[in-house]
């Protein structure tokens, strides 16, 4: 018997928080990496542009870079460390993750919430 939750995270490359993925890539990666990695996040703006009219530029502080090469492994990086336990496997691709348990017993794969207060 397998139990499975698919997630599915809305725009969850524009969410993950600049600070804390440079955290993790700080504490992951080899010091060299680093700076390298950092430059991918760092300094970049953007404008809008409506009809003939367009906005100033203006910094943004959270999402990574997409359509390119690495566009999801910074993502990946960010939400490697989602807590399990020690019955069920997670598997990740892009933004979709799946938490699965399995177990010969139905009641231990999936067992039921208790109906007592």
């Amino acid at each position: 018997m397998c139990t499975a939750a698919f997630l599915d995270i809305q725009q969850a490359f524009d969410r993950v928080w600049h600070d804390g993925l440079l955290y993790k890539l700080k504490a992951t990666f080899p010091t060299p990496y680093y700076p390298l990695l950092k430059s991918y996040l760092t300094d970049r703006y953007s404008q809008i542009k409506y009809n003939t009219k367009k906005s100033d530029n203006f910094p943004i502080h959270s999402g990574v870079p997409q359509g390119s090469v690495l566009g999801s492994f910074p993502y990946l990086i960010f939400t490697a460390d989602i807590p399990t336990r020690n019955d069920t496997v997670s598997a990740k691709f892009a933004d979709d993750t799946a938490i699965m348990a399995s177990n010969e017993n139905p009641q231990t794969a999936s067992p039921q919430p208790s109906n007592s207060p």
